[in-house]
């Protein structure tokens, strides 16, 4: 079975390019600005989550990666074990 590629995980990257600046600013000393990297990165995550359109169609995640989704099957790899996903109750993940 062939894996899909998954779409553009922006969040992951902010947080891999943050991680590189840490590293270079650490190397350096520099925590203040290595404090305002992460500050900056998060609050860049927390936007890009809100502005992210939402559906009121039933999601599901996938119990093999963690994928979010409303197919039958998830799109990433394939699985079809899933559990309903919720945000708004207690009900899912």
């Amino acid at each position: 079975m062939k894996v899909r590629q998954s779409q553009n995980n922006i969040p992951r990257n902010v947080i891999i390019l943050a991680l590189g600046i840490t590293v270079l600013l650490g190397v350096f000393r520099l925590i203040l600005f290595l404090v305002l990297v992460w500050v900056a990165a998060l609050a860049f995550i927390i936007i890009y989550q809100y502005k992210l359109p939402t559906t009121t169609a039933a999601n599901f995640v996938c119990l093999e990666c963690a994928t979010v989704h409303q197919q039958t099957h998830c799109p990433k790899c394939g699985s079809n074990l899933k559990k309903f996903y919720s945000r708004s109750n207690s009900y899912g993940i």
